[in-house]
């Protein structure tokens, strides 16, 4: 195996259906507008609330990567970016209940057609929060399955429809399959556990199944949704499905990420710019140390957003065919880099703005808390993905971390 870099700056071949005129913005200022009002409440109440998900609903952003064959609108990857970093500039809750709903309706693609049908066919905006850990457990029965368990981390919970969750089919002696499987509301239990330092307000709590049957047609085994490869996966317009959805969640997430320092940072220089220093009797924008920090936070922030395109390009170039392990790595770890310097640089400058920034109520405080919040998904495991990415550098093989 080489160990050269792949490139991933080549330009789209439309394959992902791009519209060649930019990218396809859902969430424009009077959307925003909505988010923002709704900002405070979310994070007091520590779910989203029902002017916010209405917001997303009728821009249309929660279809972006809804099947076209199920009346979505399949746009690229890069579409869904776009949108959730706009969110994000509003409000990091709804930016990242949207980057879960799009993400979880991306991966519906790669499941059975009578699944989307079902999802779907009645409303293409149907909303399928979830949690991939296969921490369930499933039985076998006739026609499909009866699963347990309790499932972390569902953002979202209290408006789905349907939930997609990641289960494991115990065997003695054997190593457990992994299944992912979509149950209905009425099958699925709420836990109102939410209680994080942050992203407050995306209602990520446990859901719990208790004996729910699951028919053959809405599980997907793991390996074959997680590495692109499902036999559904090739039967639509464009190649977006296709994408191993390990790489492809490490960018969802760095979507977010992006955003929320976009206006951390933004903060932090208005804050900044008019404060005085109560001690020196000076205002702190002659502090030179403070524009250090601007300049490099500001840096690392424009270098993340270069990486997820770039990284853009690489996930592409995977949908289409030129698929690898090396590639995957590579993606996974760019996309995971991409969040810790969102992170590093909301740290940096929320360490400089003084007192009257850790208040409630402080945009800087809450991006770096929902961003904080936000590394700590799996995806951003920097030691996990970086062993593995560092492996291909020296021309060896991965190893065994998922890709």
């Amino acid at each position: 195996m080489s160990a050269t870099d792949v490139s991933g700056s080549a330009g789209s071949n439309g394959s992902n259906g791009s519209n060649g005129s930019g990218r396809d913005l859902r969430i424009d200022e009077l959307t925003g507008a909505v988010l923002a009002d709704h900002a405070a409440w979310n994070e007091a109440n520590r779910r989203l609330a029902e002017g916010a998900m209405t917001a997303l609903r009728d821009a249309g952003a929660l279809r972006l990567l809804v099947p076209e064959r199920a009346g979505g609108d399949e746009r690229e990857f890069a579409d869904m970016v776009a949108n959730v970093r706009e969110a994000a500039l509003y409000d990091g809750a709804a930016a990242w209940v949207l980057m879960v709903l799009v993400g979880h309706s991306w991966m519906l693609g790669s499941m059975s057609e009578e699944l989307q049908d079902e999802v779907y066919g009645v409303d293409p905006d149907a909303i399928v929060p979830g949690s991939l850990a296969p921490v369930g457990s499933a039985t076998e029965c006739d026609g499909g399955w009866l699963v347990d368990g309790r499932w972390p981390f569902t953002s979202g919970a209290v408006w789905g429809k349907w939930f997609l969750l990641g289960s494991q089919v115990l065997a003695e002696g054997k190593r457990p399959r992994l299944l992912h499987v979509v149950i209905p509301r009425e099958d699925i239990e709420i836990d109102d556990n939410w209680y994080a330092i942050g992203l407050r307000g995306t209602g990520s709590c446990d859901v719990v199944a208790a004996g729910a049957f699951v028919p053959t047609h809405r599980t997907v085994d793991s390996g074959d949704l997680l590495g692109g490869r499902s036999v559904w996966s090739s039967r639509h317009r464009t190649s977006v499905y296709r994408t191993p959805v390990l790489p492809g969640l490490a960018v969802h997430v760095a979507a977010a990420a992006l955003g929320l320092a976009r206006a951390g940072l933004d903060d932090a220089a208005d804050r900044l710019g008019t404060q005085d220093d109560r001690y020196m009797g000076s205002p702190k924008s002659r502090r030179p140390g403070l524009h250090m920090r601007l300049a490099e936070s500001n840096t690392e922030v424009r270098s993340a957003e270069l990486l997820i395109d770039d990284t853009l390009g690489l996930l592409r170039q995977a949908a289409d065919g030129a698929d690898s392990k090396q590639l995957r790595a590579q993606a996974k770890y760019q996309g995971s880099y991409a969040i810790e310097l969102c992170r590093r640089a909301l740290d940096r400058v929320t360490t400089a703005a003084g007192g009257r920034a850790v208040f409630d109520g402080s945009r800087l405080q809450q991006t770096f808390r929902d961003v904080t919040m936000a590394s700590q998904h799996q995806v951003a495991d920097l030691d996990t993905v970086g062993e593995a990415y560092g492996r291909t550098r020296l021309g060896m093989d991965p190893g065994a971390h998922p890709l």
